[in-house]
């Protein structure tokens, strides 16, 4: 037996949450195209002595696509350049990217070019 007041109710029910579901506004969605960092995006500046390199002295920055990157290293930079087939000591395959080597040995790798500032004598 069906009890047909539980199922107008249920109907009701829908109705009432169809009615609300279509009252929702719209919610504006960025597209790909409207980027959410603004084109004179701040440089973030991190200290080479902040870094932890890795067993060979390796670090890899994956940032600064979309936001500058800016290095202060109070050392010079040795060599510097696009890096060849290479693999990091924690596996990470830095080939075809910018490379910045300093005295005291860490290698920087990095998506981009990177702003080296506070480098006595740079390459």
């Amino acid at each position: 037996m069906v009890n047909v007041d539980a199922s107008l109710s249920a109907k009701e029910s829908a109705d009432s949450l169809a009615d609300l579901i279509d009252a929702t506004p719209d919610v504006p969605v960025a597209a790909p195209e409207d980027a959410l960092v603004s084109p004179a995006a701040e440089t973030i500046s991190l200290g080479l002595g902040d870094l932890l390199p890795d067993a060979a002295g390796e670090v890899v920055l994956m940032g600064g696509v979309e936001v500058p990157l800016s290095i202060h290293a109070a050392e010079a930079v040795t060599a510097e350049g696009i890096a060849d087939a290479h693999v990091t000591a924690g596996g990470v395959d830095v080939t075809g990217l910018h490379f910045y080597s300093f005295e005291s040995g860490i290698t920087l790798y990095s998506l981009t070019d990177l702003v080296i500032d506070g480098s006595p004598g740079a390459v």
